[in-house]
């Protein structure tokens, strides 16, 4: 953790003021988007020609897709990831205009083709989402740790908490989702959970693998955790010994109280979305001064990035014709059925003329404007059949759309006004979308300097290339876990000085339900 005579996270990044974290170009983090079905964000895409996302369940697909990644400079395929069919468009429970269209529904494991990808890569980092009801955090850890060994250390854990029913009734014995607040606490708990069974069970020198005294690992070495939650008893040890980065990389996507506060403790990469940037970069301060304040965290190891759906060709027409031609492949329906599910609300109580700009529920208009903000004209209505046709090309992603010039200019500008650090790019269709970053994003993105195209630690673990430091495999040294790795001393010695530690994060982690962070913000967090 850092030292109270060392200059302050906050100090180093100026009180957050955007002058200063802006002064220099980024070299852009820039992944890969899909997930472990049909189609990401666009409705029935996978119907346009030439799409091939309709071979998601072939290894072949995935191992294509990371081997043009990684040789274009990806830094990582981000595959995420939902365990039910969305149900709230004409429900609750009506999960057939989303399964017609194939909305992200049905699915495969995404932890399965991961060691296929890396065996035919190097360098190129797996961002993999998992959520917390889905399997036990000892059988989970299992799972994580084997992916680390497999890959090198290129594998990362995107930390969701769940947001479908259609998910939890059938991963809670018909229980019903737990309201936000108390799913990030159980969230918590399990995170905590990994934690200790993968970097506290092994001191991290205790694999001998001697011969001649027939000791692959030191007993003396390997501890139970004895954890004792209000979710969760798990007394370990953990099954599997030290990975090449001890935990993966830690992801979350969370913009409520809840979701931020969460994401302070545990994550080094965020993902955000807003409207605009001046909106988002109030969020990205936001989450940043949460860290700082209550974890004292660097804000410059606070990697923020934001999902984006690029459209682009030679002319801002032609750009314009692509998406006329996506549009009319899509499904409108099945993007109806994403959307509701996605914000909780049933548009299909809404008549297909009706303008949704001037309905009366304020939370709804929000959440159309938002979405329509590229074909949104002041005094001209947006028809619940406007809204979703366009969503069912660009689903939630922020939609960026033009000629090349018009379409690197908006995404320099998303990075210099939010200080966002780089995108997670979602595709229309597969591999269509991906060639056309590759022939038109990413190299003027080069020539502007905010692309650099280069692992910087060649070979390396998705740790290393992430923060650009050779050596830099575990946590940096002000992350709040840091201190769950047993490196020295005896068990009962670090049973100790991991309880301390515990009983400070506790501490820091107390909310003031009366404090500046308390309220939510507007938009719904998964």
């Amino acid at each position: 953790m850092t030292s109270n005579n060392s200059e302050s996270p906050i100090t180093k990044r100026q009180k957050l003021d955007s002058s200063s974290s802006n002064s220099k170009k980024k070299d852009l983090i820039i992944n890969f988007f899909i997930q472990s079905c049909l189609t990401s964000q666009p409705s029935a895409l996978w119907s346009f020609p030439g799409d091939k996302s309709r071979n998601y369940n072939k290894l072949s697909y995935w191992t294509d897709i990371a081997q043009k990644a990684e040789e274009n400079g990806i830094n990582s395929i981000f595959i995420a990831d939902v365990l039910g069919p969305y149900d709230v468009y004409k429900g609750p429970g009506n999960y057939e205009t989303g399964v017609k269209a194939g909305t992200q529904h049905p699915g495969i494991d995404p932890s399965i083709p991961i060691s296929a990808m890396a065996s035919v890569t190097k360098n190129l980092g797996f961002g993999i989402t998992f959520s917390t009801i889905s399997e036990h955090p000892y059988l989970f850890a299992r799972r994580l740790s084997s992916l680390d060994h497999f890959t090198d250390g290129r594998v990362g854990w995107n930390i969701v908490s769940g947001y479908l029913h259609s998910a939890s009734v059938n991963l809670l014995n018909g229980v019903k989702l737990p309201e936000k607040a108390k799913r990030y606490e159980k969230t918590d708990e399990y995170v905590q959970v990994v934690n200790e069974l993968l970097l506290s069970s092994f001191r991290t020198d205790s694999i001998l693998v001697d011969e001649k005294t027939k000791t692959y690992a030191d007993p003396k070495l390997v501890r139970r955790i004895d954890f004792e939650g209000e979710h969760y008893t798990v007394p370990g040890p953990s099954y599997t010994e030290p990975s090449p980065q001890g935990i993966p990389v830690l992801f979350l996507a969370g913009q409520s109280t809840p979701g931020l506060e969460l994401a302070a403790k545990h994550a080094e990469v965020i993902f955000m979305n807003g409207s605009e940037p001046k909106g988002l970069k109030r969020k990205v301060d936001r989450f940043k001064e949460i860290a700082v304040k209550r974890y004292n965290r660097n804000p410059d190891n606070l990697k923020v990035l934001s999902l984006a759906l690029v459209i682009v060709d030679e002319t801002k027409e032609k750009a314009w014709e692509k998406y006329e031609n996506y549009a009319k492949h899509a499904d409108p329906e099945g993007a109806l059925a994403l959307i509701s599910g996605w914000t909780g609300i049933d548009f299909s109580v809404y008549d297909d003329e009706v303008d949704l700009t001037t309905i009366p529920n304020a939370q709804h208009r929000e959440i159309v404007t938002s979405f329509c903000k590229k074909i949104l004209k002041e005094g001209v209505p947006i028809t619940k059949k406007q809204f979703a046709r366009h969503c069912s090309v660009k689903g939630s992603a922020d939609l960026v759309i033009g000629s090349v010039e018009d379409v690197i200019e908006e995404l320099i500008t998303w990075v210099d006004e939010s200080g966002i650090d780089g995108f997670n790019f979602a595709p229309v269709t597969i591999p269509g979308s991906y060639d056309d970053l590759i022939k038109y994003v990413l190299p003027r993105l080069k020539e502007r300097g905010y692309f650099s195209g280069e692992y910087k630690v060649p070979g390396g673990t998705y740790r290393e290339n992430l923060y650009g430091k050779k050596g830099q495999n575990y946590f940096p040294e002000d992350h709040p876990d840091f201190n769950y790795r047993w490196t020295s001393g005896t068990r009962e010695e670090f049973a100790i000085k991991l309880a301390k530690h515990k009983e400070l994060l506790q501490k820091q982690g107390k909310i003031d339900l009366n404090s500046e962070y308390a309220d939510d913000l507007i938009y719904k967090s998964r």
